[in-house]
């Protein structure tokens, strides 16, 4: 009798696995399934908008093109005019506090007087080119 029970038991544990590697392979199957069928799902959306002609990224190119060419519009001064560079003012003499004041006769230069110094000009922006528009290939070319 003791060999039905063990049997019994045996078969009931067999019984229980290949139960639950059936939910196992029920619910991979639904994930698998359901990913690619959202996967599927956005490579439809994006087709559609695609080829309906509202390229998000186009439109978003475009846009930051025009508003830096219209910045550079603005920002140009024209070529005639001098480079002014704003004048530095030179620092005074300093006197430490904790010694006796005493009077500053005289600076003395530090160099000679220097050639005047030659200003450069501020580099000018140049737009950047517009690219090539690429050819389009249908399937009848």
């Amino acid at each position: 009798m003791d060999d039905l029970k063990r049997l019994e038991a045996k078969g009931l544990a067999r019984a229980k696995i290949r139960a639950k590697r059936r939910r196992v392979s029920s619910i991979r199957g639904r994930t698998i399934r359901g990913a690619l069928g959202l996967f599927a799902l956005a490579w439809a959306i994006l087709f559609a908008q695609l080829v309906s002609g509202n390229d998000p990224a186009l439109s978003r190119a475009s846009s930051v093109r025009k508003a830096v060419a219209a910045s550079q519009r603005t920002h140009e001064r024209p070529r005639s005019q001098p480079v002014e560079s704003p004048e530095v003012e030179e620092p005074e003499a300093v006197v430490p506090i904790e010694e006796e004041a005493v009077p500053v006769e005289e600076e003395v230069p530090l160099e000679e007087e220097a050639a005047p110094e030659v200003e450069e000009p501020e580099a000018e922006f140049a737009p950047e080119p517009e690219p090539e528009p690429a050819p389009v290939i249908t399937s009848s070319s």
